[in-house]
């Protein structure tokens, strides 16, 4: 046993703030927790082996409130300056020392040196503890079993443990039925549900088994929980909460039924109310099916029916909303598709080419996208939009009348009943060419033929429905030329001697045929040249060449060329009657004396141009644009040629040229016609006795026909004469 060393060597503190002896020391402070210890052992040794210690038991420490023991440790003067210091817990003690093994041991970490009138510090924690206050430790150096669990006294190495443990109380890392000869013995799993508990197995693999089970009586009812075994208290408890379950009460007249807390099934009662017009706004719940009864409201009640279109509408007493249908009205550019009946509403579609009235007051035509337009189609040479409504009139006659281009007059006088609404419009035509008239109208009504005559094309519009069931005839006036023809024209032949040569035929939709030379040698005049034939402009035919004469037999005129007619009608346009622009036929040479002249040429056919959203040709139409025959030569013995004849208005037959009242001059040429080009005059002859005769005029050319229709064409074989270019859309 290590005994206490004079107060030289270590010396008890009682505070930190103690002053260091002049010698200096070491001051040592020794911290422990909840393990005291019995007593404390303070060493200290030099590098000479000098070596001293001190026991200081617990009774002995100054500053046991604040579980630290202090001590001075004083170099003698024999030692090193340097020391090394160790401090030892131990639990026992006798009235002396330290007795046992230590608890704990710590050193310094190398010598420390003593510094004159200082301390030099050494401080110590110990680990070891024994929170649970029964006397095992935890955390401690030595051999002896350590607390498994300092924070229950009741574990401990060496407790008392029974096989119905189900903690490890002796630290032995063993549990209840784990502990040696547990085998077969009573034990508790901790289930108050189960009895006969008993262990078995051995070691880790040992457990504590039930011989039986308590189970549950399970209720019937939908709002009864289901019930388990509480290991707790071994009674049959409630699961898991129905509250909220759904279920059924067996009421139809409530809604949402589910399981109280009272363990009922419930719902809510079902409040009966409706919106519809013709029941009580509340009713009452049938419990046996569940719906609502309403009272029918009475039938002098007024109510709105789905439908729109019935009116008025009152309740029938049933319950019911009826109505009376009414007469359906469409919108403008719409028709009715479906009549309005007591289950149906009025339905309505698009009235395609059904009439309208435009914004402008103009009468219109209904398109697809049931917008009113005055033509569903750009017409050809004008612009039917410029047109306004005050402007379209009505084309209204009581018998034949003729329409002159050149001062716009008709004849006879009262021939049309409607003339004061017309209102003519000149549209100018590009490259000098001569300007259109245009009549808008809104009624074509004719009670009689229309000859147009004059230099002017004509454009008919009809803002509607058109049906031509009276002939419409164009022709041109000038037999000296129209100026806008040029070299279309037919040349005039030439006098020479006692006869002059034809005139040649005019051409149009091909060259005129040239007239005939005479036997003196006079020069026949040449054919006019073939001119475009599209539709645009609006061109009529050309001029047949006059004959060459003399002051005393003038030669015969050329024939006038046919007019150029346009009917452009917005809608359907029906034709059953003849529309021509033939060409006039050349006069005859005259004669006089011992001088001849030569025929004139035939004029050529002019141009018709139809369109419409829908144009129908019956079998009765005739459209014609055929060539004028050309004249006949005069003779030097004093006799006239006759004159060709003028173009057929309704058949494909060209128009003959002049054959007839001498036997020396030239017969004229036929007119062009279908698909028979003009033929050229004949030459001049002398006879046995000296007479000489002069040329024969040539025949006029076809003029052309143009159909336009939006729809498809209805034609009938035949009705189409002279040369066309088909039926073709705007």
């Amino acid at each position: 046993m290590y005994r206490l060393c004079l107060l030289g060597c270590v010396v008890f503190l009682a505070a930190c703030g103690e002053k260091a002896p002049d010698e200096g020391a070491i001051r040592v402070s020794v911290k422990y927790g909840t393990f005291k210890p019995a007593c404390v052992r303070v060493e200290a040794k030099d590098a000479n082996g000098h070596q001293e210690a001190t026991d200081i038991l617990s009774s002995q420490f100054k500053n046991a409130e604040k579980n630290e023991v202090l001590v001075a440790v004083r170099r003698k003067a024999d030692w090193d300056q340097a020391l090394t210091v160790t401090a030892s817990s131990y639990a026992s003690s006798t009235a002396t020392g330290c007795d046992g093994p230590f608890v704990e041991q710590h050193s310094s970490n190398g010598p420390l040196t003593v510094v004159a009138r200082k301390f030099t510090n050494f401080e110590v924690t110990l680990k070891a503890t024994d929170a649970d206050g029964d006397g095992h430790l935890a955390g401690a150096m030595w051999s002896e079993p350590s607390d498994c669990d300092d924070s229950n006294p009741a574990r401990y190495p060496g407790a008392v443990e029974t096989c119905g443990a189900t903690v490890d109380l002796n630290c032995n890392q063993l549990v209840g039925c784990q502990e040696p000869n547990c085998g077969g013995n009573p034990c508790d799993d901790g289930n108050a549900c189960t009895t006969g508990d008993h262990c078995e197995g051995s070691g880790l693999e040992a457990k504590c088994v039930p011989t039986q089970t308590t189970t549950c009586t399970q209720p019937t009812g939908v709002c009864d929980a289901r019930l388990t075994c509480n290991p707790a208290s071994g009674l049959c408890e409630a699961a898991e909460s129905t509250v909220g379950k759904s279920c059924n009460d067996g009421n139809a007249c409530t809604d949402g039924d589910s399981c109280g807390a009272d363990g009922k099934c419930g719902g809510t009662a079902r409040t009966c109310t409706t919106s519809e017009q013709c029941l009580s706004s509340s009713g009452t719940c049938n419990p046996a099916n569940g719906q609502c009864v309403f009272t029918p409201l009475p039938d002098t009640t007024a109510c709105q029916d789905p439908l729109a279109c019935t009116t008025p509408d009152r309740c029938d007493g049933n319950g019911n909303c009826v109505g009376t249908p009414t007469t359906c009205a469409p919108a403008p550019c719409y028709r009715v598709k479906q009549l309005c009946t007591v289950n149906t509403e009025c339905e309505y579609e698009v009235d395609l080419n059904g009439t309208c009235t435009t914004s402008g007051g103009v009468p219109g035509v209904c398109m697809a996208d049931a917008s009113c337009t005055p033509f569903p189609y750009r017409p050809s040479n004008f612009d039917p939009n410029a047109i306004v409504a005050t402007d379209i009139g009505e084309l209204r006659t009581n018998g034949s009348v003729t329409f002159d281009t050149t001062d716009s007059s008709w004849s006879p006088p009262g021939a049309i009943t409607s003339e004061a609404t017309l209102k003519i419009v000149s549209i100018p035509q590009p490259d000098g060419n001569p300007p259109a008239l245009l009549i808008p109208v809104r009624v074509l009504d004719l009670k009689g033929d229309l000859t147009i005559t004059g230099p002017s094309p004509v454009i008919l519009a009809v803002y509607g429905d058109a049906n031509v069931n009276q002939s419409i005839l164009t022709t041109g006036n000038i037999p000296n030329g129209n100026t806008e023809c040029g070299a279309s024209n037919g040349v005039a032949g030439t006098y020479s001697g006692t006869t002059g040569g034809g005139g040649g035929g005019a051409g149009n939709g091909t060259s005129g045929a040239s007239g005939g030379k005479t036997s003196n040698g006079s020069t026949q005049g040449a054919a006019g040249t073939s001119r475009p034939t599209t539709p645009e402009p609006l061109l009529g035919g050309c001029a047949g060449g006059n004959g060459g004469g003399h002051a005393s037999a003038a030669g015969g005129k050329g024939g006038a060329g046919g007019g150029a007619l346009q009917l452009s009608v917005s809608r359907t346009l029906t034709v059953s009657k003849n529309v021509s622009a033939s060409g006039n036929g050349g006069e005859g040479g005259k004669a006089s004396g011992s001088a001849g002249a030569g025929g004139g040429g035939g004029g050529s056919g002019g141009r018709v141009v139809l369109e419409a959203f829908q144009i129908q040709l019956t079998s009765a139409a005739r459209i014609t644009a055929n060539g004028g025959g050309g004249g006949k030569g005069g003779s030097d013995a004093n006799n006239a040629g006759a004159g060709g004849t003028n173009g057929s208005q309704t058949t494909a037959t060209p128009a003959g040229g002049g054959n007839t009242g001498n036997t020396t001059g030239g017969a004229g040429g036929a007119g062009g016609a279908g698909m028979e080009v003009p033929t050229p005059g004949s030459d001049g002859v002398q006879d046995l006795i000296g007479t000489r005769g002069g040329g024969g005029g040539g025949g006029g050319a076809a003029g052309h026909i143009h159909l336009r229709s939006v729809q498809s064409c209805a034609i009938d074989i035949g009705a189409v004469v002279s040369p066309s270019s088909g039926c073709t859309a705007p």
